[in-house]
């Protein structure tokens, strides 16, 4: 059982009374300790990790109550739980506002206490849990874990600082598919004094409009069809939290005013209801287009706009923070060799030069998925090209940031380009002369220069034999 061998202390000044916990709880597989007073048991709490303490009121010098307001100071996680006669049952009461676990009447059946005992371990083992949890979760959207060092992302970390840091600004993140807006949104929680309360995610685009207003603010019994109780919103969930609106850009007009006007009064009304039910929470929303430009259209109301919109949050995207992306590359190759249960692996320099290159149109998002599909489809230590997927190692990927990868020339970079469109073209360079804006007279010249081996259609041949009898009947009418 996950309460046995817990160390108990017993503060009782009746040497029969201790005997008898003493051996009840010990059959139990628990370490009991016994002392006689609050003194002594102040002594034995600086000495020893307890996980319980069971006391009387009525002790000699100190008394239970006093030992209890100074166990929730200087131990806070210690469960108490106080013995005291029937006549001294409003002492109990105080006892439970002062932060007692639970309180029993003596005389007692041992088995009463016993089961006292453990739900009061029980409720501490859960407390103990939910702190844990909360540690890691903050641990995982601290600043440090989320990944980037290039100048983008250290703005970023500081407009998070300083959103954190006020309770009740809001934050309006614009940033494309995959670039981590929700990831951000927790950042901003997690970072504040808010932490400790809920952060209620909502997609708005996930939910039909005609239950959206229901799922935000709630509802009462008898409101539409299927309303058969009293519900709360998960803006009142949220309480003392954090509401995170994920493409907000959806809201129908009806439920921007009513959001306005959440913000503007920090009330809530239930669909169906009368009553204004006060809230505390930070709204965060996000969006994947320009509001700005959604109110110029009319498609979004300005009023709203600018309440969402007390600090604009602009996420980057991964083409314009190329060096994290070895860092994510890393930090992605560690967390799945850790759910897995295996030996991290690595990507060998050219499958990495492909990586570094590509233009990740889907962002991190599409980084983390590229990366898993290498870890699977990939056999070896090393990780290579071709265990990346065909839309990675495809040719869309950034001429310039290639070349500047290899050190190369201008020139270079030219005919890499030159040879990429013609390759896009699938080999048509009338077509590819007409993109790069050069006649084709032009473009044969560059392809011998460049050796270029490629078969010509047979369009092409006509068109640049006849150019190319042009040009040398102009040259020799010339002379």
């Amino acid at each position: 059982m996950r309460n046995m061998n817990q160390q108990i202390l017993i503060v009782e000044d009746e040497p029969a009374m201790c005997d008898l916990l003493t051996s009840f709880f010990s059959e139990k597989a628990h370490k009991v300790d016994t002392v006689q007073d609050g003194e002594h048991a102040i002594a034995r709490l600086e000495e020893h990790d307890y996980a319980l303490v069971i006391t009387d009121i009525k002790l000699p010098g100190m008394s239970g109550l006093e030992l209890l307001a100074r166990i929730r100071v200087d131990w806070p996680e210690v469960a108490v739980i106080i013995m005291t006669a029937f006549s001294s049952i409003s002492s109990a009461v105080e006892a439970m506002k002062l932060g007692a676990e639970d309180y029993i009447g003596k005389p007692f059946q041992l088995d009463e206490l016993g089961i006292t005992v453990e739900k009061a371990l029980e409720r501490r083992s859960l407390r103990r849990e939910v702190k844990e949890l909360r540690a890691e979760v903050r641990g995982r959207y601290n600043f440090s874990n989320i990944i980037g060092r290039s100048k983008p992302m250290q703005q970023l970390f500081e407009v998070i600082k300083r959103i954190a840091a006020r309770r009740d600004a809001s934050a309006l993140i614009i940033g494309s598919t995959g670039t981590g807006k929700e990831l951000v949104a927790r950042a901003i929680h997690y970072n504040s004094d808010r932490r400790d309360a809920p952060f209620v995610p909502i997609n708005c685009s996930a939910i039909p409009d005609t239950l959206l207003e229901s799922e935000l603010f709630g509802h009462q019994k008898g409101a539409f069809t299927g309303a058969h109780e009293n519900r709360r919103g998960l803006m009142e969930e949220a309480q003392g939290g954090t509401v995170f609106l994920d493409e907000i850009n959806t809201l129908s007009p009806s439920l921007q005013v009513k959001l306005l006007r959440v913000l503007q009064e920090r009330v809530v009304r239930r669909v169906g209801g009368r009553e204004n039910i006060p809230i505390d929470i930070r709204l965060v929303s996000a969006s994947n287009q320009d509001l700005e430009e959604a109110v110029k259209g009319g498609e979004f109301r300005q009023d709203l706009f600018y309440r969402l919109n007390v600090v604009p949050v602009l996420l980057p995207d991964l083409k314009d923070r190329r060096e994290d992306i070895p860092l994510l590359v890393h930090h992605f190759l560690q967390k799945f060799a850790q759910h897995h249960g295996e030996p991290p692996r690595r990507f060998a320099s050219d499958a990495m030069r492909v990586l570094m290159t590509h233009a990740w149109p889907g962002n991190v998002r599409e980084l983390e998925n590229a990366v898993e599909h290498a870890l699977t489809m990939g056999s070896g230590e090393i990780l290579l090209p071709e265990d990346l997927p065909a839309s990675v190692t495809a040719p869309e990927r950034d001429i310039v940031q290639e070349a500047s990868l290899d050190d190369v020339a201008l020139a270079e970079v030219e005919r890499r380009y030159i040879l990429r469109i013609l390759e896009k073209m699938g080999g048509h360079q009338i077509k590819t002369a007409s993109i790069l804006g050069i006649d084709r007279r032009t473009l044969y010249r560059r392809l011998r220069q460049y050796r270029y081996a490629g078969r010509m259609r047979a369009e092409d041949e006509e068109e640049t034999d006849e150019s190319i009898g042009k040009g040398t009947a102009q040259a020799t009418a010339s002379l």
